[in-house]
């Protein structure tokens, strides 16, 4: 299993990490199946579907009593590029953008940014492109020409100010699908479509007294994702329990769309994997309502120049452990019975659990947690790291809680 860091370098969009979890799962030994195969057959140690920015992993048990199902999700807000994007004029080229879930839009400026991807090809192959160039940047304007910015505020129009510079206009035509034709050695012609987003460049960064805190572009949520992948590899489950690991895109927007947790993707593949075991219909419905589910997404841990966003008897600290998030609204699907559950597997693990629910006077966020217990009928407990910087480009966390909820994780998985 590589490291974190590896991981979110390797990792600029949904596509390029689940392949990666894809790879890594093959080489430990997990067996990747066709989902449009009609029969699955029981092969490796585990097994795992793949599509886009969704993958669903498992390990065979012996026999299906008990499903522990784990989830996270591989999207981050971003900037997506629009279609026909070239923008000439005032002597550069720049790119026609749109924003892609909650940005802290600032926090984009003056960054060096990456084209990554994937693009469809005429022979109906899909390949994930990460561009060496060009390298666009987002330039702030110069105070001496907005002079209120620090005391009002940046304000932006999310279509005349986030188009990003790509370089000079030196009198020639220039096209993206070109730069993806060379990168990907075909033809302009041979590019049918593709899903590009703009990703933050810099590796992560180790800071604090001893590289305690890690600072990097898509820890929400791809540190979740590291942590569920490590602990499904060393999960070592009783007899009959199946851990499950389940990796969603769309999170960000809202989960609607065809590899998002409010589709029927997961609710079908979990059917597939009943047959596959053996199990009738019945005894599958059965089965899933035993299940238990764990929804692992960032929690905001407080931060010290604003300790009155939070409640100050559910305020987690960076390096206290794992968070268990909960919401009267089940914006977070957390509810007794499966909070009791985490509980107790943290107790087993040796791990703290800290605690969160946002102020009453302050809307919740969500997680991918509410659609799965909606849609599969089980408890689902929301559990995941603290973290300053949510949706910054670069955000903040500290390893111990990386580390002391991969542990937790494991303990829920192994049942």
């Amino acid at each position: 299993m590589i490291g974190l860091e590896e991981f979110l370098r390797a990792s600029p969009t949904p596509w390029h990490a689940t392949a990666l979890s894809g790879q890594i799962l093959s080489e430990a030994g997990f067996v990747e199946l066709d989902s449009r195969r009609e029969e699955w057959p029981r092969e490796g140690d585990g097994a795992f579907v793949r599509s886009g920015g969704f993958l669903l992993a498992w390990r065979w048990p012996e026999h299906a009593k008990t499903l522990r199902l784990a989830a996270a999700h591989t999207d981050s807000p971003c900037l997506r590029v629009k279609p026909r994007p070239e923008r000439r004029g005032h002597g550069t080229w720049s790119l026609g953008v749109e924003t892609y879930g909650g940005m802290l839009l600032h926090t984009w400026f003056d960054r060096e940014l990456e084209i990554c991807g994937r693009v469809f090809l005429e022979d109906g192959v899909e390949r994930l492109v990460r561009l060496a160039s060009p390298r666009p940047v987002l330039p702030s304007l110069a105070i001496h020409l907005d002079r209120e910015v620090n005391d009002k505020g940046l304000q932006l129009n999310r279509e005349r100010h986030l188009p990003p510079l790509v370089g000079l206009d030196d009198g020639h035509d220039w096209s993206l699908t070109s730069s993806l034709a060379t990168e990907l050695g075909c033809s302009p012609e041979e590019i049918l479509g593709w899903e590009l987003c703009l990703s933050l460049a810099e590796p992560p960064s180790r800071l604090g007294h001893q590289g305690e805190l890690l600072l990097s572009g898509r820890i929400d949520n791809l540190a979740s994702c590291h942590s569920l992948l490590e602990a499904l590899l060393d999960a070592r489950p009783k007899v009959g329990t199946l851990p499950v690991l389940v990796l969603f895109d769309g999170e960000e927007i809202g989960s609607e769309i065809a590899t998002g947790a409010r589709s029927r993707r997961l609710s079908q593949l979990l059917e597939r994997l009943a047959t596959a075991m053996g199990l009738s219909r019945s005894r599958f419905l059965t089965w899933l309502s035993e299940g238990t589910g764990l929804s692992v997404d960032m929690a905001h841990a407080v931060h010290p120049n604003h300790p009155e966003k939070h409640d100050p008897a559910l305020a987690p600290v960076l390096g206290g452990g794992p968070v268990l998030k909960t919401n009267a609204s089940y914006r977070y699907a957390t509810d007794a019975p499966a909070a009791a559950l985490l509980r107790q597997a943290a107790r087993k693990a040796g791990v703290p659990l800290q605690e969160f629910a946002m102020r009453a006077d302050l809307p919740c966020g969500s997680t991918v947690g509410p659609a799965i217990a909606a849609a599969l009928g089980i408890p689902v407990v929301d559990c995941g790291a603290p973290m300053l910087g949510m949706h910054s480009a670069r955000e903040l966390f500290a390893l111990s809680d990386h580390q002391a909820a991969t542990q937790l994780y494991r303990t829920f998985l192994e049942g």
